[in-house]
């Protein structure tokens, strides 16, 4: 769809859905600081919608605050909110999965894959992984459902695309990076674990907190971990795509850099307490 005909709608937007690459938009998310268009609320970390061979994937869904201006988006794109199949969650922050269980609600075939460690929280009731007590109240988190607990290196399908799937702890214990092949490319969707660098200061990591129980050995763990892999397109959930084999190195490489100095940091370990 054109910006003309997507302006035609009647939504009042100041950026529009972005194709990554075929049949991959990211839909939804904040300006991330001002580093990229904001699409939908400003707390909202980035949404993408894969358009796969008999499958529409959402990765991520952001805050309820934005769900209107991302299923605006979704709409624009594909024209039918509710061919929507699937909801792939990269882990359980507030502003990745907050209006998981109204997107549930509006498309109630919807099937939703979180890591096997978020749902055992979500399961048994315990919040702690969403970090929604960090927002000022009144608290208005809505609990979801989890219909596929994603074990790590677990492969499965989304109509006729294989997905595997990651497990990489330290943000925090149910952190995912979840991979697709594409037109020759392999696509990574990591949620919080590794961001582009920023051109003005440098490498960021998921932010570190006890309320969702950062690990910064497992963090430092998961990021050698991930050097090894190789990844073509690197969606974060935050921020720009990192475009390039060589690119999505370099940033993990950075990020493990940066993970490793805090976490041979005495001061850093006796005081963030993670």
């Amino acid at each position: 769809m054109s910006a003309r005909q997507i302006a035609s709608s009647g939504v009042r937007r100041s950026a529009f859905p972005a194709e990554i690459a075929s049949g991959v938009w990211r839909v939804g998310g904040g300006s991330w600081n001002g580093y990229v268009a904001p699409l939908s609320a400003e707390a909202d970390a980035n949404a993408y919608f894969l358009e796969l061979d008999g499958a529409g994937v959402l990765v991520d869904c952001g805050t309820d605050r934005g769900y209107d201006a991302i299923e605006t988006n979704l709409r624009d794109i594909c024209s039918d909110s509710t061919r929507l199949t699937d909801l792939v969650l990269t882990h359980s922050h507030w502003d990745h999965c907050g209006a998981a269980a109204r997107w549930q609600a509006r498309v109630p075939s919807l099937r939703t894959h979180l890591n096997a460690v978020g749902h055992a929280f979500v399961a048994r009731g315990d919040h702690r992984l969403t970090g929604y007590q960090l927002l000022e109240p009144p608290h208005d988190f809505k609990p979801f459902r989890v219909d596929h607990a994603v074990a790590d290196t677990e492969s499965f399908d989304l109509g006729r695309t294989r997905l595997t799937a990651y497990h990489l702890p330290g943000h925090t214990p149910d952190s995912t990076l979840y991979t697709i092949r594409r037109d020759g490319l392999t696509i990574g969707a990591c949620g919080d674990v590794v961001f582009a660098p920023r051109p003005d200061r440098g490498p960021v990591l998921g932010q570190l907190c006890t309320l969702w129980l950062s690990d910064l050995d497992a963090y430092v763990d998961s990021l050698q971990r991930m050097a090894a892999w190789p990844v073509d397109l690197l969606l974060p959930g935050h921020g720009p795509p990192v475009r390039g084999r060589d690119r999505v190195e370099d940033a993990v490489e950075a990020a493990l850099s940066l993970a490793q100095a805090l976490a041979d940091d005495p001061c850093v370990r006796e005081n963030v307490g993670v």
